[in-house]
């Protein structure tokens, strides 16, 4: 991994962000999932045992808690009526006893749902109201004043998942951007599943949004690994006619297992996530050889690293097909950790990171986190080693999901990087840049879990042999 480090280093620990109650263990027969998109095998299965009554949910539940072992914020917190009546006090009193949330950060107050032991568990008094204001709406608009004020056109379907649809679009000056369509608070099942709420819906936003900002230039932290976030619209009415048939088109082309939107009612709501072109999935992706490929993984490397220092973030399901690659006529690619800047060789590929549904992050001083201490099916499926990094991370956090344990991280290394060594597709196989970067790539993995989060990895391998003189004091 040739690299170059400057800056002054510090070497702050980042310590852990609460601690939550233990969620119960269940045992089920083991099955057999599809490796990547592991939510639509999940979705199957799950439909095939309770589509009846629609009780269950893919990839657990969105939860917002805090620490509330320092007394008076747990007491200000319990007092919901003061919250209500009177948020600007109650914004005063908890930030002197907690200094680092900021609950001026959200539009509307946030109240206890719940304690348990030091946890107290949070929801926002309305979160519609809040994803309007984060959507800089009063209410829900059209999908015609959607496209008119992102402008853009929708030139086709691309992908799928169990929670929406994705499409491909044109803006004016002929860059391209990606639409996610989610469908939320309607009672129609989705593809076998409950539709999100707007409670759900709030935390991919709220994670969407800073892993984007990290990209804004900052002395201490900085990453463009993380796809672009452009916008974020809150839709109601009835699914567009062109929509639809770029939907059909994807269908006949590639097959779907998505249901039909033509089933959406006409006051159905969506929330739309326009993000960044991000090239194409690591999932099939075929490197010319192991130098791209390795390039690839030092670019994930520094970029979790960066939010795993910022957020105390997690991403919890980095499978390829979380990963997407383009080209790139960009030589080096730039991270800011801690003051210092790291630059890494591209070899001609950027890589970016999507999809935050399982993420863990640090908002504000409070965690946002999906809670899978119930969710048994995907910690009993089979059929790649994907579905053995779910129950690894299981076991480091023993089953309390909002404990911050960065190793999960390290666990999804271990895995891209036995991805990418495993690879047969690769063009040079033969030539010598490839057979040393490869040797390079199989003697990390070796090591790999040895280290227990990726800052570490980066500050053991990218670390440069500098003169003390060089160094700034």
């Amino acid at each position: 991994m040739p690299v170059s480090r400057r800056g002054k280093q510090s070497m702050e620990r980042t310590k852990s962000s609460i601690v939550p109650p233990v969620g119960n263990d269940v045992t089920m027969e083991k099955v057999t999932f599809k490796p990547g998109k592991w939510r639509k095998s999940m979705c199957l299965l799950r439909a095939s045992i309770c589509r009846q009554d629609g009780s269950c949910s893919v990839g657990g539940n969105r939860l917002i808690s805090m620490n509330v072992a320092d007394y008076r914020v747990s007491q200000t917190l319990n007092e919901s009526d003061k919250i209500a009546g009177n948020n600007s006090n109650f914004l005063q009193e908890s930030q002197t006893a907690l200094h680092d949330i900021t609950l001026s950060q959200f539009a509307t107050p946030l109240v206890p749902m719940k304690t348990v032991a030091d946890q107290c568990y949070l929801r926002l008094k309305s979160s519609r109201d809040e994803i309007l204001q984060r959507c800089r709406q009063k209410e829900p608009i059209t999908f015609e004043d959607m496209f008119g004020n992102l402008k853009i056109d929708v030139t086709g379907k691309i992908g799928e998942g169990v929670y929406g649809e994705v499409f491909q679009c044109a803006k004016p000056d002929g860059a391209r951007s990606v639409l996610k369509l989610v469908p939320i608070e309607g009672s129609l099942l989705i593809n076998g599943e409950k539709q999100k709420t707007f409670d759900e819906i709030l935390s991919e936003i709220i994670i969407s949004s800073e892993l984007s900002n990290l990209r804004q230039r900052s002395l201490q932290f900085c990453t463009d690994g993380f796809v672009e976030l452009a916008s974020v619209s809150c839709v109601v009415g009835r699914y567009p006619g062109l929509l639809k048939d770029l939907w059909v088109a994807y269908r006949d082309r590639n097959g779907s297992e998505n249901d039909n939107p033509e089933s959406f009612p006409d006051d159905q709501h969506y929330i739309a996530f326009e993000t960044a072109y991000g090239g194409k999935e690591l999932d099939g992706f075929r490197f010319n050889n192991a130098l791209q490929s390795f390039a690839v993984f030092s670019q994930i490397v520094l970029c979790l690293a960066v939010a795993e220092k910022r957020f105390d973030f997690e991403h919890r399901d980095l499978h390829t097909g979380n990963i997407l690659i383009e080209p790139t006529e960009d030589s080096v690619r730039k991270y800011c950790l801690l003051g210092e800047e790291i630059v890494v060789q591209t070899q001609g590929l950027k890589a970016s990171i999507i999809d935050y549904t399982l993420s863990r992050i640090v908002y504000n001083g409070l965690c946002l986190f999906n809670d899978l201490s119930t969710d048994e099916e995907l910690f009993t499926a089979e059929g790649d080693y994907q579905f053995e990094i779910y129950r690894k991370m299981k076991t480091a956090l023993q089953n309390q999901w909002n404990v911050y344990s960065p190793k999960t991280n390290v666990f999804w290394l271990h895995y891209l990087i036995d991805k990418l060594i495993s690879l047969r597709n690769y063009r040079e196989r033969s030539s010598k840049g490839h057979r040393a970067a490869m040797k390079s790539m199989k003697e990390l993995k070796e090591v790999l879990l040895d280290f227990n989060s990726v800052c570490d990895i980066v500050h053991h391998y990218f670390t440069p042999d500098l003169n003390e003189s060089n160094k700034e004091n």
